[in-house]
């Protein structure tokens, strides 16, 4: 009987961990929904319903697409998933709150975080594409 019940509770947890796995239309997210850990990404195959596992370019990290919600990216750590840029183009994390901001790196088309010196602040130009720090 002891037996019984452990194959019972085992297999619940099977059953529960497959059900976690399972996803329908061609939406991608983050192992574990954390940003910047895994050089993996998980990609649903809406023919078996089941999520396999994608590994991002070298040297690039999963992130949430801010620019897509339910679709993972892979970009450069240190990026925080702010999306694909152009230009010199910068956008503060946190306006008037801390120094920190985003910073496009050109060639790579990421943002790469950033900060102002220290004890400043860092807030949006009038235009929201670059940043000023007071």
């Amino acid at each position: 009987m002891v037996r019984i019940a452990s194959a019972l509770a085992t297999l619940a947890s099977i059953a529960a961990i497959a059900s976690a796995q399972q996803c329908t239309g061609n939406g991608s997210c983050c192992p574990n929904g954390q940003d910047g850990v895994s050089s993996t990404y998980l990609q649903c195959n809406s023919w078996t319903g089941q999520y396999v596992s994608m590994n991002c370019a070298a040297g690039q990290v999963c992130y949430a697409n801010p620019n897509q919600p339910g679709f993972a990216m892979c970009g450069l750590p240190g990026t925080g998933g702010s999306g694909t840029c152009t230009g010199n183009t910068a956008k503060c994390t946190a306006p008037g709150q801390s120094g920190a901001y985003q910073q496009c790196q050109n060639w790579s088309g990421q943002y790469v975080s950033a900060s102002c010196p220290a004890g400043l602040n860092c807030y949006n130009n009038a235009s929201g594409t670059g940043v000023y720090c007071n």
